[in-house]
């Protein structure tokens, strides 16, 4: 699991996929950083809404290119 970082501290990389979180919302959205907004796949929000971001992992045994954007994944909500 990456590391969660404030967007005080820093932004991801252009088209870099990650999860964050909004608001009050304890469960991250997954999506990615495109020109300067967190974009999932129905909304962008920008950097002023988003509380804190983590680059999503690369490993198949995490991020699972068949597991929707919009899923539930336990392992990563045990996480924060």
């Amino acid at each position: 699991m990456g590391i969660w970082t404030t967007t005080a501290q820093g932004l991801p990389g252009e088209d870099e996929a990650v999860q964050f979180i909004i608001g009050a919302r304890n469960v991250p959205l997954r999506g990615r950083y495109r020109r300067g907004e967190f974009a999932t796949r129905w909304w962008s929000y920008p950097v002023c809404s988003v509380e804190s971001w983590c680059v999503l992992e690369r490993d198949a045994g995490i991020v699972s290119r068949s597991m929707p954007a919009c899923a539930f994944d336990e392992r990563i909500a045990a996480a924060i």
